[in-house]
């Protein structure tokens, strides 16, 4: 990543503080409604719904049925995580639904261009996800056209924390910001925990996924929220 590009969109300056973004998939799957309806009173601003196919992940998460009831649920931004193959396949559904971004994986399509231009025409926001594995030279040519980059610090399916993918989000901030798109928010997710929070806010991570550590928590997604937010700004 190296020549600076001028954005096609900006979502704003960096913020000073990680963003907590509940996982929607660490919740308890008996309890999918109650927990949409605690992070809608507890006051997050972006809700992530992992969207799995058992082909690309050996999962299956979240229909197109079951993230237009979670719109209906949710008064805050939605953002559909593709972790499917082909994900061209689901964009006209997910714009029915109503999702404000769609965070696609470069390794499931060899389009990536053109479901970036598809979702562009369709008013929606969108994010490039790369695997552990991946190298960030796999976003260089179209970082320029999304919200969010999301660095996968678990292999997809998975929840062993990877503590290399740390560098991977410090060098990847580095890059964006050399080209001048600074504005382009990093996304953390996987294994994310009040203990990580900070390491990964400190090496340029400013939304930071949290499924399993936010719903788990015995005391309750919101006292949770403010611990993981506390934890990010290093005041724990």
């Amino acid at each position: 990543m190296t020549a600076p590009t001028t954005p096609a969109t900006s979502a704003g300056p960096a913020p000073a503080s990680a963003t907590i973004v509940p996982g929607l998939f660490g919740a308890d799957p008996l309890e999918y409604g109650r927990a949409v309806a605690d992070v809608s009173r507890a006051g997050a601003e972006l809700l992530h719904l992992d969207v799995m196919d058992g082909v690309f992940v050996p999962d299956v998460s979240f229909g197109l049925k079951a993230v237009g009831a979670v719109r209906a649920a949710f008064g805050g931004r939605l953002d559909a995580h593709l972790q499917v193959a082909r994900p061209e396949a689901y964009l006209d559904g997910l714009a029915s639904a109503g999702v404000d971004l769609v965070t696609v994986h470069v390794e499931g399509t060899p389009h990536i261009g053109r479901v970036l231009r598809e979702l562009e025409r369709s008013g929606i926001a969108a994010g490039l996800a790369l695997n552990p594995g991946t190298p960030l030279s796999a976003v260089e040519e179209v970082a320029h056209l999304v919200e969010q980059v999301v660095v996968m610090a678990v292999n997809p399916g998975t929840s062993d924390f990877l503590p290399y993918t740390v560098d991977k989000i410090r060098r990847l901030r580095a890059a964006l910001d050399a080209r001048g798109l600074g504005h382009i928010r990093i996304a953390a997710d996987g294994g994310v925990t009040a203990e990580r929070a900070a390491g990964l806010r400190a090496a340029g991570a400013d939304r930071l996924v949290v499924a399993s550590a936010l719903f788990k928590d015995p005391a309750g997604v919101a006292s949770a929220l403010r611990s993981l937010g506390a934890a990010a700004a290093g005041s724990l």
